[in-house]
């Protein structure tokens, strides 16, 4: 099959929504100032991969980027990062600041796949930037809440651990698109069925992103960076440092597995598969 050479780009269109705006903070100056703190952080990590696009604050509590074609792999490290920068003191401390004691911090992430009808130049403008990715981002929105309510009939993957309540939405017609179902079906096996206890979705979280790193380095980082204070010992303390580099050893032995890797794989690969899906169909 030939592809129109003058078709429109693919797109994916993330909007990540604070669960609970409206109930679980102290007025929308906190909301606000809490998401933009956000969109500093997105910023700063993945300037140097999103081109031209950028995170932007969207009615106050919400967070939207549009990416261009070939930046869909993206998609998967963002999410990772999120969930990554949830479990640092600094995130943390921020959101206790904004918020009313004893609320829970948790987001809504929706990916919309499709077409973009504005300018390139307006990409960044979430007042008038407009299309299929937008529209079907926005949509993601609404059903993932709904379903984390358990309020729609078939069976859907309700993230319940993970911090962040993910969908991928390919089309404006319900039950039609089972390649990005599927795709999400992976996100909730490595993040609800995996990942499935604090310890390990932490522990993922300390290898954001893919590095090379002394397990005593990891536990400096612990220390510092999560405050974790089992991990603030005497350092040239030849004993200490064994009993730490073997804490951070059980900590990510899970998540250091052959089938996290694969799943990772299979996320990314999973991705460019659906944006040629509908390329083909343009």
């Amino acid at each position: 099959m030939l592809r129109n050479p003058n078709r429109k780009p693919i797109y994916f269109t993330i909007i990540i929504d604070l669960k609970g705006s409206r109930t679980n903070f102290v007025d929308q100056e906190a909301t606000n100032s809490f998401i933009s703190y956000f969109v500093r952080k997105l910023n700063a990590e993945f300037i140097m991969d999103i081109g031209e696009s950028t995170f932007q604050q969207k009615d106050g509590d919400s967070i939207m980027i549009v990416l261009q074609e070939g930046m869909e792999a993206l998609v998967y490290r963002i999410y990772q990062f999120c969930n990554s920068l949830y479990y640092r003191s600094e995130f943390q401390e921020m959101a206790v600041t904004k918020m009313i004691p004893g609320k829970h911090l948790a987001f809504y992430f929706s990916v919309g796949v499709g077409t973009v009808d504005t300018n390139i130049n307006q990409l960044n403008n979430v007042d008038v930037v407009n299309g299929s990715s937008i529209s079907r981002a926005t949509e993601g929105i609404t059903l993932v809440k709904r379903i984390v309510d358990n309020q729609v009939p078939t069976p859907q993957f309700s993230f319940k651990k993970s911090p962040f309540k993910l969908l991928i939405n390919t089309t404006s017609a319900l039950n039609t698109q089972p390649s990005a179902d599927a795709i999400t079906g992976l996100f909730y096996l490595l993040y609800e069925k995996i990942l499935n206890t604090k310890s390990k979705r932490f522990g993922y979280a300390l290898l954001y992103p893919e590095r090379q790193i002394s397990n005593i380095n990891l536990a400096h980082e612990l220390a510092e960076k999560y405050k974790m204070s089992s991990f603030n010992v005497d350092y040239s303390d030849p004993i200490q440092r064994a009993q730490v580099s073997s804490k951070v050893s059980v900590m990510l032995a899970p998540v250091k597995k052959e089938p996290v890797i694969l799943i990772q794989n299979a996320i990314v690969n999973g991705l460019l598969n659906i944006k040629e899906e509908l390329v083909q169909q343009l």
